[in-house]
């Protein structure tokens, strides 16, 4: 019997691109052969911050419903890498599919890149600049039931008192190349 990491909300044909382990893109498997235990195949996942002019954080809850996570705050919106898509282009996906915000590729400032070695998951980071209200974002996808801004300082302080409460995070070192490019790139 074969055991798998899936989740039931999400489609288990979904084609995702698979890469070797540098990063280069190789087949095209089903989710449910991505997820097998154990991992054989390499996937990736993109993840993007929505970021204010003010250094804020645009965190989302996500629904009871789910099985990954239910109820629990995010920092960013992100997924797994759909075949023949890049991960940038992915992320661009994402955020339009969880958020309703629709950015061009070239708004998607690069965070950094990492990986999961036991899992087989290679992952990026980006952000965008939004300087929107969390009631301009379209939660189209069921996957998300509220949003708030949060000051970096105030995200990672109720993070550390509260870590049941969250799901992912953005290290304080991420947070300052945020601060970093945010300061680069003000109009």
């Amino acid at each position: 019997m074969k055991m798998t990491m899936n989740h039931p909300t999400e489609p288990q044909n979904e084609l995702l691109q698979c890469f070797d382990e540098h990063g280069t893109p190789t087949v095209v498997r089903t989710r449910s052969e991505v997820k097998e235990l154990p991992p054989r195949w390499w996937y990736a996942t993109s993840k993007v911050w929505l970021v204010n002019d003010q250094g804020q954080l645009m965190c989302s809850k996500r629904a009871d419903g789910l099985s990954g996570n239910p109820g629990k705050w995010q920092t960013y919106f992100g997924g797994h890498v759909a075949a023949g898509i890049s991960i940038k282009e992915s992320a661009q996906r994402e955020l339009e599919e969880e958020a309703g915000v629709s950015r061009p590729l070239e708004d998607f400032y690069f965070i950094d890149r990492g990986r999961d070695d036991v899992k087989k998951v290679q992952y990026e980071f980006y952000a965008v600049r939004f300087n929107g209200q969390p009631s301009d974002l379209h939660f189209s996808d069921n996957e998300v039931t509220e949003a708030k801004w949060m000051n970096m300082e105030e995200y990672w302080s109720d993070q550390e008192k509260n870590p049941e409460r969250w799901c992912n995070g953005c290290t304080l070192e991420l947070q300052q190349i945020i601060r970093d490019w945010l300061e680069k790139s003000a109009v």
